[in-house]
């Protein structure tokens, strides 16, 4: 991440995309695909980004890549990271010239604060890595129960499914036999009253036999 010196003027997103006459998503685009080429921005107190001169003439030369040759993205990007590097490095200087003692000293430090910032940089992209996936991995054991669970739900129904099945077996055939017995006692009963019914003619007819 790149350090703005006292007196350079930073510019923001509004201001360069106004500026370039690019889309606010469009600039936000080049940005991001510039720091996955490792290209580093001021930042401000809320992370957002702040543009040097520097940065402005990248996104430019981009933009007119972009526009001339219709290549694409990544091209463009490596392209402008390319004339840059063979460009001198652009730093905002105070009214009055630095000694080279200074001169050296201010590099030492601008160089040793981006490398710490590159450090954190790395270790907070490890820390985000180890939170995705403890997140990833939190989820994955939330689906895995949540499967578990509707599988328990679904075996409960089909087991109560099969009691009321089988009580409705039983039901039913408590049903037939009530109406089995009830057909044996109507037979049953039809049977001895016919036979109550043919008695008293037996004893008639062995009692004019007799005279």
């Amino acid at each position: 991440m790149k350090t703005m010196e006292q007196n350079e003027r930073a510019y923001w997103t509004k201001d360069v995309a106004d500026r370039l006459q690019i889309g606010h998503s469009t600039l936000r685009k080049y940005c991001l695909c510039l720091e996955e080429h490792g290209y580093h921005f001021t930042k401000g107190q809320r992370g957002s980004r702040a543009f040097l001169e520097s940065d402005i003439e990248v996104l430019a030369k981009m933009r007119d890549v972009l526009n001339e040759t219709g290549t694409t993205l990544e091209k463009a990007v490596t392209v402008a990271l390319e004339e840059r590097e063979n460009e001198p490095l652009h730093v905002a200087m105070p009214p009055e010239q630095p000694s080279n003692e200074q001169e050296n000293w201010r590099l030492h430090i601008a160089t040793s604060f981006q490398m710490a910032q590159q450090l954190l940089e790395q270790q907070k992209e490890e820390l985000l890595k180890i939170v995705s996936e403890k997140i990833h991995e939190e989820l994955r054991e939330t689906w895995r129960q949540q499967e578990l669970r509707a599988i328990e739900r679904e075996e409960e129904r089909e087991r109560r499914t099969i009691e009321r099945e089988k009580e409705l077996v039983i039901k039913r055939d408590e049903q037939l036999m009530e109406l089995i017995r009830a057909k044996q006692e109507l037979k049953q009963a039809q049977l001895e009253e016919a036979t109550t019914k043919v008695e008293p003619k037996k004893g008639f007819f062995r009692f004019f036999s007799r005279r």
